[in-house]
């Protein structure tokens, strides 16, 4: 009886102890769980916070080259810049990357400023809307629309846009364009490409807005 008695108390002895360090270890895992949650918290606040100061520098930064790019035409990519994202599904940050970055090209061929943001503006809605209508990345798009400045055939041919020195003259002669070509400056050609590539891409412009 005395053996049972003891080793009865033994037992409970156990158990206190076994509860307790239950306890305690229920206890350090809820500091651990809401040290974890602090910690997870501010983790997302200072990634947060760093995602929205790496925004706020790229908008600075390309707003600096709109300023130079567009000079007095700048007003043309502000006003689309402010409803992009409602008639294209661009943001702010994406419309005047893709704008200045044709502006910038289309300036440096010789195209002046304010006849240029006009077809910087209209490119940049075919890159969304060509993004839609292919169901494509737009910034796939944007960079293949490059080629109305670069020349360059291969990219354009995806969405079945030949910009080939003979389809070009082609096309301009049955619009009664003397179009020789290799005899133009940069800047004419660049012209010729975009009104090539803006009439051949008829069917997929306005489809953002349609779909």
């Amino acid at each position: 009886r005395k053996n049972l008695s003891n080793l009865t108390s033994g037992m409970s002895s156990f158990r206190g102890t076994t509860s307790k360090t239950v306890s305690s270890v229920g206890s350090l895992t809820k500091q651990v769980a809401a040290a974890s949650g602090v910690y997870l918290g501010l983790y997302g606040a200072i990634k947060g916070i760093k995602s929205s100061i790496d925004f706020a520098s790229s908008l600075t930064e390309v707003q600096n080259v709109i300023n130079v790019t567009f000079g007095k035409s700048a007003k043309v990519i502000e006003d689309f810049a402010k409803t992009s994202i409602r008639q294209f599904g661009l943001s702010e940050l994406s419309a005047k990357q893709t704008a200045g970055r044709y502006q910038a090209m289309g300036t440096a061929l010789g195209v002046p400023q304010k006849e240029m943001a006009k077809m910087s503006v209209e490119l940049t809605k075919l890159s969304a809307d060509m993004a839609s209508f292919y169901d494509v990345a737009q910034e796939d798009v944007a960079k293949s629309l490059q080629s109305v400045f670069t020349g360059t055939t291969t990219p354009m041919r995806r969405y079945g846009v030949d910009l080939t020195i003979a389809t070009l003259e082609e096309w301009a002669h049955k619009r009664g364009i003397d179009a020789k070509i290799k005899s133009m400056s940069q800047a004419e050609k660049m012209m010729l490409r975009y009104q090539y590539v803006m009439e051949r891409t008829g069917a997929a412009q306005g489809d953002f807005k349609r779909t």
